[in-house]
């Protein structure tokens, strides 16, 4: 099959889901394997064929969907099998593969709240912030209490103490979204919520380039407890520890 016919497969019969980008430089082959994974959904697949190690490739196309996908590959030394799914749907290595997927999840949810607030789906708005507003504050439980005093990066000065900062602060415009709703002031909620998405993007990308690194490498220095990390923070994200969390964020317990 030639490069073309191969590309024109991926658009003709979209079941198939196949990329052949052999014989095609990276330049050209990332934006086509781009285009065709940035709207993968749940249950979703794509298959890419390429003649040359498509590594470097891939991790530039992960990068840009914020690790939205997971990708393997198989090769016989000539030719290179690409499959790529969700990440929502692939087993998380570690414990900062497993962060960095939920904050992917955060952000995406959160800018659907925002699009609802700028649609004036008030209902649609409420709904993914509840979900949006546990998840949150099981993230920030996760990274501040269990993560970050084992796995270090400056509590006092560094990445670390930065992220704490912005922790609080990030919670603080949150609960400003959840009095907006509580009291139907309907018009200024897409404005805040616009000031909270550039919020969590910022965090996001940060703590990703600063402090997960760190984690990274300290947590896998040891793998006994980064499986222990792993399976606590994956018990703790899908609601464990809750009861523990609604005491620490309790409003009453805010400072003045």
């Amino acid at each position: 099959m030639s490069t073309q016919q191969g590309i024109s497969s991926a658009h003709t019969s979209p079941t198939e889901n196949l990329i052949d980008v052999r014989g095609m430089s990276n330049a050209i082959a990332q934006p086509l394997v781009y285009a065709a994974t940035i709207r993968l959904a749940i249950g979703q697949r794509v298959q890419v064929l390429a003649d040359t190690d498509p590594g470097a490739m891939m991790r530039a196309v992960a990068f840009q969907l914020r690790n939205a996908i997971s990708w393997r590959f198989e090769t016989d030394g000539k030719v290179w099998q690409i499959n790529i799914q969700p990440r929502a749907e692939a087993e998380a290595k570690d414990v900062v593969d497993l962060l960095t997927w939920d904050h992917y999840r955060l952000d995406r949810q959160f800018a659907d709240i925002l699009a609802a607030a700028n649609e004036k789906r008030i209902a649609d708005a409420e709904s993914i912030f509840s979900d949006y507003w546990i998840g949150l504050r099981r993230h920030v439980h996760l990274e501040n209490n269990v993560l970050g005093p084992t796995l270090g990066g400056g509590e006092e000065k560094g990445p670390l103490a930065d992220m704490l900062f912005e922790h609080d602060s990030i919670i603080v415009q949150s609960r400003l979204v959840e009095e907006t709703l509580l009291e139907k002031d309907y018009d200024l909620l897409p404005a805040i919520c616009a000031v909270l998405s550039g919020s969590l993007a910022k965090h996001e990308n940060r703590e990703e380039t600063t402090l997960f690194p760190i984690w990274q490498s300290t947590d896998n220095s040891d793998r006994g407890r980064a499986a222990e990390f792993l399976a606590r923070a994956k018990e703790l994200l899908a609601g464990a520890e809750d009861q523990q969390i609604d005491k620490e964020f309790s409003p009453s317990l805010r400072p003045d």
